[in-house]
């Protein structure tokens, strides 16, 4: 079941994306489906009658705030101004392998402690959990890429 945010959900949810991403301005449409998990559909879809499901799915409610899929980074996350992680091109294979990235490694970025977007190039890759000294890779099992 999904249904279109309310004006005040809708606020509140940007808000929280402009706080923890810089993410001002959304051109979709953003529904709620389930409990914790939102996703982005354009006006013409949320208008079909009858729909089981809309949009694509994007992010999901946590404990340390909205993680972005590796769907919701490629889509919102060109929108976003802060906690990107620049991940070099030979680090890439290893991340989507599932492993964590030491902060040394990539060198001094301005991120927060939380989640953040990991990107290589025009690459976006998911999200991962900064705490201080890594990156805690968060991408699903079912998405890792095996070898």
């Amino acid at each position: 079941m999904w249904r279109v945010l309310e004006k005040d959900e809708l606020a509140q949810l940007k808000e929280r994306l402009a706080e923890r991403y810089g993410i001002e301005e959304i051109p979709y449409v953003i529904v709620k489906s389930g409990k914790r998990r939102y996703r982005i559909a354009t006006e013409e879809a949320v208008k079909v009658a009858g729909a089981q499901i809309v949009g694509v799915y994007v992010m999901k409610e946590t404990p340390f705030g909205l993680m972005l899929s590796i769907e919701g980074t490629q889509l919102l996350g060109p929108l976003a101004k802060k906690n990107i992680l620049e991940l070099p091109k030979e680090m890439v294979e290893d991340w989507m392998k599932g492993k964590d990235v030491e902060i040394s490694e990539v060198g001094k970025n301005e991120l927060e402690q939380g989640l953040v977007i990991v990107r290589s190039g025009d690459l976006f890759l998911g999200c991962g959990f900064y705490d201080g000294r890594r990156i805690k890779n968060l991408l699903p099992k079912a998405r890792k890429v095996v070898g």
